[in-house]
């Protein structure tokens, strides 16, 4: 059984593109690792950070769709990083994952510049096949 490692930003939404990835990772008999990597190095606020609801959210979406009723197991991971990719990356190569999926924004110029290009360093760093999904996309996988 392979596991999908499914990064998490705290703008995603669970809707029909979680749904997709649920019944994909039903019909490949895969786990989900939903994981969600927020800058820094720890959490600052007693309640939970947007990226963590997002996270549970997405997590508990997961859990109850999937092609056919078949329901993927569906682990969480909530990190701090400076280095979002490398964080992403090293988690992978931890859980021994064999594919990581992205949602990419719709982030402007500038601001990958400032921020630098989440999806552009795991597709350069990772042992594993990425998929990236654009932030419009809607459809099955």
């Amino acid at each position: 059984m392979g596991k999908i490692l499914l990064a998490v930003s705290d703008r995603w939404v669970p809707d029909s593109r979680v749904d997709a990835i649920a019944d994909f990772a039903a019909r490949l008999g895969h786990s989900i690792l939903a994981m969600h990597v927020a800058f820094g190095t720890s959490q600052t606020a007693d309640s939970p950070l947007p990226g963590e609801r997002v996270l549970q959210q997405i997590a508990a979406r997961l859990r109850t769709k999937g092609e056919g009723g078949g329901q993927a197991k569906v682990e969480t991971q909530m990190m701090f990083s400076d280095d979002l990719g490398d964080a992403i990356l090293k988690t992978a190569d931890e859980q021994k994952v064999t594919l990581i999926i992205l949602g990419l924004s719709s982030k402007g110029m500038l601001t990958r510049l400032i921020e630098g290009n989440v999806a552009q360093a795991i597709v350069k760093g990772a042992r594993m096949p990425v998929l990236l999904l654009p932030s419009d996309w809607t459809g099955p996988i």
